[in-house]
């Protein structure tokens, strides 16, 4: 099979080094580790690039793919993730993952909780700060939630510029600052005490699909949450969270709802919080996660009798399946 792989960089954007605004980009030794996963199952791999450089690509007429495994982030743009997929049908390219409008709207994780409600899937209190709010508008929305809270950029990743406040006086700084910063809309939460969940899907069967429930070794009580630097920096592991088989049907249930309502293909990951008292609480959805070594997903194949190159093979059939072209 003859698979291009599009991933993005720190470096693609003129940025050098980590910052405090955008952590969202793929790692150049992680995506090597795949290319490599594959040439050995056979594959004849070149690594793309960002849309930048998949759009020199094709009108080079140079993008004869039998798939593409993309892994763009994208930059500046709410759409950011839907660019490659988009550029990608838009060529009668067949590729992994979820569609444009897939990556989107779970981008929007405003819009992702308001979907959720609607399908009876509970999430934290919440509210939307965005630019042209004036002070009053902020105080209100800031004073209608229970602290402490969680403050994130609505439309960013991987942690970035999140931040837990205590109290009100704080928060608004944050937001402000956020609001200065980030040009986007602000999504306010209140913190739910509990444990911190991810369940990784892989399948477009959902009955027949690889899936379970992780958390992290670090955890020693119920305010934890797995911030930025713990991500890039902590010394620590994921691990599958052992439930009840009445819990395990919930989140399933819970999944099988999320999966529909976005449209996901292949695979996904899904984040929550559970309380003391078993109540879970949906906190957004990635259908463009991150692969690497001791992730959830690797994780989750473990648990399946895979090892993680079998589980990135898995993840390539998968799609190669659905689209109908010869798997590795």
């Amino acid at each position: 099979m003859n698979i291009g792989i599009t991933y993005d960089t720190l470096e693609m954007y003129s940025k050098k080094e980590l910052n405090d605004l955008h952590f969202d980009f793929a790692q150049l030794l992680s995506i090597n580790r795949i290319k490599k996963i594959l040439e050995e199952y056979g594959c004849s791999v070149k690594l793309i690039g960002n849309k930048d450089n998949l759009l020199n690509l094709i009108k080079r007429g140079e993008a004869n793919f039998d798939l593409v495994y993309n892994t763009v982030e994208g930059l500046g743009s709410r759409n950011r993730e839907g660019l490659v997929p988009a550029i990608l049908e838009a060529c009668h390219i067949k590729y992994m993952g979820t569609d444009a409008f897939g990556l989107s709207m779970t981008l929007d994780k405003a819009l992702m909780k308001s979907l959720a409600i609607q399908d009876n899937i509970k999430t934290p209190k919440y509210c939307v700060i965005c630019y042209d709010n004036d002070m009053k508008d902020i105080n209100k929305k800031l004073r209608n939630l229970n602290y402490p809270i969680i403050i994130k950029p609505n439309f960013e990743g991987n942690s970035s510029g999140i931040t837990v406040e205590k109290n009100f006086e704080k928060a608004i700084n944050t937001v402000l600052h956020m609001l200065e910063n980030y040009k986007t809309p602000v999504l306010c939460e209140e913190f739910i005490f509990g444990t911190e969940i991810t369940v990784p899907v892989i399948g477009n069967d959902l009955q027949n699909a690889i899936w379970g429930i992780t958390t992290v070794d670090i955890q020693q009580s119920y305010d934890f949450w797995l911030d930025v630097n713990t991500k890039l920096y902590g010394n620590y592991k994921n691990k599958l969270l052992e439930l009840s088989s009445e819990l395990k049907e919930q989140f399933f249930s819970i999944i099988i709802k999320l999966y529909k309502r976005i449209g996901c293909h292949d695979f996904a990951r899904f984040d929550f919080r559970m309380t003391p008292q078993n109540e879970i609480y949906f906190i957004e959805a990635n259908p463009l996660p991150a692969l690497f070594e001791g992730g959830s997903f690797d994780i989750v194949g473990h648990s399946y009798g895979y090892s993680y190159n079998e589980t990135i093979r898995k993840m390539v059939n998968t799609a190669a399946e659905r689209l109908s072209i010869p798997k590795i």
